[in-house]
């Protein structure tokens, strides 16, 4: 069960090669080098495992022809956390 927990959260990137203009601003803002581009200028995903889910490559998209999808799990994970953040600063001191 343990190494079911260690395996790491692979991200999920689509891109939209139609709605693509292929300017390269994805692959130039992608901090871990996940993205490359083909022989067309286009981008691909070349490095999946190293992709952190920053989702800047969808963010500076001027054609919204990339999306990055959360890591499996970590939407919880997430949610959990805020929830926990939320009732700690709900919580009165000495209670």
């Amino acid at each position: 069960m343990a190494d079911k927990e260690k395996k790491k959260k692979i991200s999920q990137i689509d891109i939209y090669k139609a709605w693509c203009k292929a300017c390269g601003i994805c692959v130039a803002f992608c901090p871990m080098g996940v993205l490359g581009r083909d022989e067309g200028g286009y981008p691909y995903v070349k490095s999946l495992e190293k992709c952190i889910n920053c989702g800047w490559c969808e963010i500076r998209c001027p054609d919204f022809a990339i999306t990055v999808h959360a890591k499996k799990g970590e939407i919880e994970e997430i949610r959990e956390s805020f929830e926990k953040e939320e009732e700690e600063r709900t919580t009165a001191p000495g209670e």
